[in-house]
């Protein structure tokens, strides 16, 4: 039985080539899903880090496997929710975590500040 879409991109034994795949479905849940495996590829994560939906680039930035310049993109979003989950991520570099907490946004000050790095 073949699985779901749903269920390929929460897997994290899913391949990088099906996760870069479901990376481009129509359905941003789906996208989103991918933006949080563990096993999506660098690349892929960059690609979604650009994502028109913000839940998909806030995924990305929550997740830890996310290379340092798609963070640091991130931390510069237009969504203050994106910036605040993004700070909280541990791969942050601390450049990108100081940069954060001294944004606009008290929230995303507080997460940067939460982290317990700075």
């Amino acid at each position: 039985m073949e699985k779901s879409r749903w269920d390929q991109a929460t897997d994290p034994h899913t391949s990088k080539e099906v996760l870069n795949e479901l990376s481009n479905d129509q359905d941003w849940v789906i996208r989103a899903a991918a933006a949080s495996n563990s096993h999506t590829s660098a690349e892929t994560l960059r690609k979604l880090a650009k994502d028109p939906v913000w839940s998909v680039r806030n995924n990305v930035g929550s997740n830890p496997h996310t290379p340092a310049d798609a963070l640091l993109e991130l931390s510069r979003d237009p969504d203050w929710l994106v910036r605040s989950n993004t700070a909280r991520n541990p791969s942050l570099k601390m450049e990108t975590l100081e940069m954060l907490a001294g944004d606009e946004r008290f929230t995303v000050r507080k997460s940067a500040v939460e982290t317990g790095r700075i």
